[in-house]
C-alpha cells in the first residue's frame, strides 16, 4: 500500500515503491545524509557568489528544504552548488559508459587525469 503523505514528486523514491536503499549510499554519502569523497576528475562551474543565478538556486533549495519529507533528502551545501560542465571518470563508476574502453578499468585517477588532459 502506498504511503498518501509522500507527494507525488517523490513517490518514485519512496520507501513504499522501491523499499532498497539508493545505489550512491555509502559511496555518494552515507546515511546522515553527508556527502562523502568521490575521487575522480570533473570539470565544474561554481556559481558566481552574490549573482542572481545563485539567488534563485538558494531559494529553490530552501523551498526543497521546507518540504515536509526533506528529511528523508540529503542537501548538497550551497557553497556546492555547480553545474558540471564535463563528467570525467568517478573512482565507484569504473565500467562502460562512464570508463573509457581503451583505459584499464584499474588506471589511478592521477594517470586518469593525464590521459584526458593529454587528451
Amino acid at each position: 500500500m502506498l504511503d498518501k503523505s509522500i507527494s507525488h514528486e517523490l513517490r518514485k523514491f519512496s520507501m513504499t515503491v522501491n523499499p532498497e536503499p539508493s545505489i550512491h549510499l555509502g559511496q555518494r554519502y552515507n546515511r546522515d545524509g553527508r556527502f562523502l569523497r568521490e575521487p575522480g576528475n570533473t570539470v565544474v562551474c561554481h556559481l558566481a557568489e552574490g549573482s542572481e543565478t545563485e539567488d534563485v538556486l538558494i531559494a529553490a533549495r530552501a523551498r526543497y528544504l521546507a518540504m515536509p519529507e526533506a528529511d528523508h533528502l540529503a542537501f548538497t551545501p550551497i557553497s556546492s552548488l555547480h553545474m558540471t560542465l564535463f563528467q570525467g571518470i568517478i573512482e565507484y563508476r569504473r565500467q562502460m559508459p562512464f570508463w573509457p574502453v581503451d583505459v584499464a578499468s584499474n588506471t589511478p585517477i592521477d594517470e586518469m587525469t593525464a590521459i584526458f588532459l593529454e587528451r
